[in-house]
């Protein structure tokens, strides 16, 4: 009955804690009275699986929307909820068009991710997912300081942090850090993968002593993050910078939630507020760059 519970308490946890994408995430309802320690019996849903594109458009979906959901809901539960499903592989993950009928502006229909198999979650405590949050704040704002100090509270090391950024990001460091709006987006050339074939080749004893040094949570956090790598890059042919820029206001949210909660006197708030307001700026700043890379990418077309 772990399944059961974890399937209802990730579902409390999005009305709680982000209640503006609570109707787009659902898990099949828990028929209770027939079920046992040994038999789970749970609604049958109708969807495709997360990333058939071609069903997805099917059904009037767009790919892109059902990348976007899925990056919100994962960074949400990593970074808000502290409770988080660690095993969403694209068999474990349906989409269906929205059951209230609601589209977008553009009049397509809107994605509802339902997430299956809730058999693996992690609990990270306040600690472990305010430092997740701010590691990748600060790959997202391509912060070294930030990345460096967070990578070492989490247990990479300060001489393994380096390291540690290549694989949360699948960049280079010099590309981690490289001030570009789209310093993360891996393009997924053959060039790309021969780069990182060669640095896992080159590097294979340190990430063996990497993996060795952090914490189970962690090792499921990158679990995680493969998954929806992989799911994403099907849906967008590769890795696409709004997931990255979803991921960043959703860190940067949550680090400034824990930074109020501490916050004693005016002074500190005003701090807190004042760094909000940079921090959505650089957001806008970087949500209309990709808007002119869009336009530039459609003129070249």
């Amino acid at each position: 009955m772990i399944e059961a519970k974890n399937s209802v308490k990730c579902l409390d946890n999005f009305r709680k804690f982000s209640p503006h994408i609570a109707e787009y995430v659902y898990a099949p309802q828990i028929h209770w009275n027939l079920s046992t320690s040994k038999l789970l019996v749970m609604e049958y849903i109708d969807g495709a699986q997360v990333n058939d594109c071609r069903a997805i458009k099917k059904m009037g979906v767009q790919p892109s929307d059902v990348s976007k959901l899925l990056s919100q809901a994962f960074a949400e539960m990593m970074f808000k909820h502290g409770f988080v499903h660690c095993d969403p592989h694209a068999a474990n993950v349906l989409i269906r068009p929205m059951p209230s009928g609601s589209r977008s502006i553009l009049g397509k229909k809107k994605p509802q991710l339902v997430l299956l198999d809730h058999g693996l979650y992690k609990e990270l405590d306040v600690s472990t997912r305010i430092n997740y949050a701010s590691l990748w704040k600060g790959l997202v704002f391509s912060d070294a300081k930030a990345i460096k100090e967070n990578s070492v509270k989490l247990g990479a090391g300060e001489d393994l942090y380096v390291l540690f950024a290549g694989i949360l990001t699948m960049r280079p460091w010099n590309k981690v850090i490289d001030p570009a709006v789209d310093h993360l987006v891996v393009h997924g050339t053959a060039s790309d993968r021969s780069e990182l074939q060669m640095y896992a080749s080159q590097y294979f004893p340190q990430i063996t002593e990497l993996l060795r040094r952090l914490p189970r949570v962690i090792l499921l956090m990158l679990k995680t993050n493969d998954c929806l790598r992989a799911v994403n890059r099907e849906l967008m042919e590769g890795s696409s910078l709004e997931t990255f820029l979803i991921v960043g206001r959703v860190s940067s949210e949550a680090v400034i939630e824990s930074r109020l909660l501490r916050s004693r006197s005016v002074l500190s708030r005003f701090r807190v507020w004042f760094e909000e307001c940079m921090l959505d700026a650089r957001l806008f700043g970087m949500q209309f760059a990709l808007w002119l890379l869009k336009i530039q990418k459609a003129l070249t077309f």
